[in-house]
């Protein structure tokens, strides 16, 4: 690993305690076996580098022709790799929508083929386009797919074929088995996940990890969820030596002897752990994060220039055209709710469909704009779900138990335009008292915690995901009354910068937080 970092150190396992030696002393020479485990994560549609701030400097970073050009070094360097994707190469760019072979989608997988991947983990982005999608990428899919808790609702079988795999290499039979997120019902459209259900983790890993041990000398899980699961599952899982997590914080914790990592996301590095194992034991390891830098001389392989330049090809004429220019920064970060990004993606809903009040999921919002020009395909980047516009009414009564929930909630907290709204913190207040005040336009809907018109309606919009699940995760109750606009929200964003052609508003204090309370309240 000195090709990518100036300190390479070797790490060792005694008992829980951990010492540091360099990486070109073997204690364990002639008697221990090497294996080395190269990991992705939420790569999300990125074939092409990406701007990335560096010390106030832009660099570019990922895209597969990178990608290629340090597996290729990896491989040439590391004798006995495993390549391992732990889910979500799909949603997140106009290349992984385009139809290839028959799927949508198809490009990034047909990307993991020509990569060599060993291993793909499905992630619940891989259910964007329905069951019937994933079926069509799983035919094209060279690597081994694996998970062990998704299942039919009725008959209770796994939805994908294998569970886990064993695959030798340096004469160790290494274990992966892969689950899925608890929540991932409620990360994807109802009807994507029709007849569908996700088991507990823990459960099922109990269930699989014993006959993986009688046949293997290291266990790897593979968890398409938080870094906080996968460290749950390693203190509770017993005979496991690694848990590989898409998580796209790029932590490493070392737990009860157990390694937990993950990458930085969109493919802006890959994950590099090298470990030692001797008598069904894993003595040491080696790990680090690769940066995917692209800015500099790289020799890929000639299969991936080219499927590059055709991917290129086929988005060009549409997507690589300047509809408008940012002259600063437009982030998804909070302020400490609201965002720039929030901001312009709900003032598009609005403008699109006259709309009193627009609603958007934070996590809804993929990418920032950064200062410049501005494509068509910028903007899928930001709004990759292909979801429609859902207008409906709620009372005054509803909005305000709308926010209630959403500051309980405290995650993928509505952006919004329309309302401006006051709220004390959940330190300072109850859930269902914290709303202070609400203006909708240039009317007080909500007065020191009154509402002063609750039977009254107002027309509200949002995306369809939104919708789909306003009771169980963004507004505390059923959308009753809808009407499909059967407008695509990347084609409103788009039509809403071509049109204002130059972004140069900034914070509004549409959401406003109260973390002291006044004497006189």
């Amino acid at each position: 690993m000195d090709i990518f970092r100036t300190w390479p150190q070797k790490i060792f396992i005694t008992g829980f305690s951990l010492s540091l030696l360099f990486l070109n002393f073997y204690p364990f020479s002639g008697y221990s076996q090497s294996v080395t485990l190269i990991h992705s994560n939420d790569t999300h549609g990125v074939y092409k580098p990406l701007k990335m701030k560096v010390e106030d400097a832009l660099r570019l970073v990922g895209g597969m022709r990178a990608a290629s050009h340090y597996l290729n070094i990896l491989r040439k360097n590391e004798k006995d790799l495993i390549l391992i994707d732990v889910g979500d190469v799909m949603t997140g760019t106009w290349a992984a929508q385009m139809e290839f072979k028959g799927a949508v989608g198809g490009v990034m997988v047909e990307f993991l083929n020509l990569l060599n991947y060993d291993i793909w983990v499905p992630g619940n982005h891989l259910f964007d386009q329905g069951q019937r999608n994933v079926r069509k990428l799983l035919d094209l899919a060279k690597p081994e797919v694996i998970n062990a808790n998704i299942i039919y609702q009725d008959s209770g079988e796994l939805f994908f074929d294998k569970p886990y795999s064993v695959i030798e290499r340096a004469g160790l039979r290494i274990g992966l088995i892969a689950v899925m997120e608890e929540n991932f019902l409620l990360e994807v459209q109802r009807e994507a996940t029709k007849n569908l259900n996700v088991l507990p983790i823990l459960p099922t890993l109990r269930k699989y990890i014993p006959v993986l041990d009688q046949t293997t000398d290291v266990i790897v899980v593979l968890v398409h969820s938080r870094f906080e699961t996968g460290v749950e599952v390693a203190i509770n899982i017993p005979d496991i030596d690694v848990v590989l997590v898409a998580s796209e914080d790029g932590r490493f914790e070392q737990i009860n002897g157990v390694l937990v990592k993950s990458t930085y996301g969109h493919q802006r590095t890959l994950g590099y752990v090298k470990l030692e194992v001797k008598e069904d034991r894993v003595m040491s390891y080696d790990q680090d994060l690769i940066w995917l830098w692209a800015d500099q001389d790289m020799t890929p392989s000639p299969e991936i220039i080219d499927m590059v330049a055709k991917v290129d090809e086929s988005i060009k004429k549409d997507f690589l055209k300047n509809i408008g220019h940012a002259e600063f920064d437009l982030t998804r970060q909070g302020n400490p709710v609201e965002s720039l990004m929030g901001n312009l993606v709900t003032d598009a809903m609005c403008w699109k469909t006259g709309a009193q009040i627009g609603f958007q999921n934070s996590r809804g919002i993929r990418a920032d704009l950064l200062a410049g020009p501005i494509t068509t395909a910028d903007v899928y980047h930001v709004t990759p779900f292909r979801n429609i516009l859902i207008e409906f009414d709620l009372s005054g009564q509803q909005i305000k138990d709308a926010l209630e929930y959403d500051i309980e909630k405290g995650y993928d907290r509505l952006q919004v335009s329309g309302l401006n709204y006051e709220y004390y913190s959940k330190d300072l207040k109850p859930y269902g008292s914290r709303i202070k005040n609400i203006v909708v336009g240039n009317e007080v809907l909500v007065e020191q915690g009154k509402v002063l018109y609750p039977e009254k309606e107002y027309r509200a919009v949002s995306n369809e995901y939104v919708v789909d699940h306003a009771q169980d995760k963004y507004f505390g109750f059923i959308i009753k009354r809808q009407t499909n606009t059967k407008e695509l929200l990347a084609q409103t964003l788009s039509d809403y910068i071509k049109k204002i052609r130059v972004l140069k508003n900034g914070f509004e204090n549409r959401i406003r937080e109260i973390n002291s309370i006044n004497i006189q309240e």
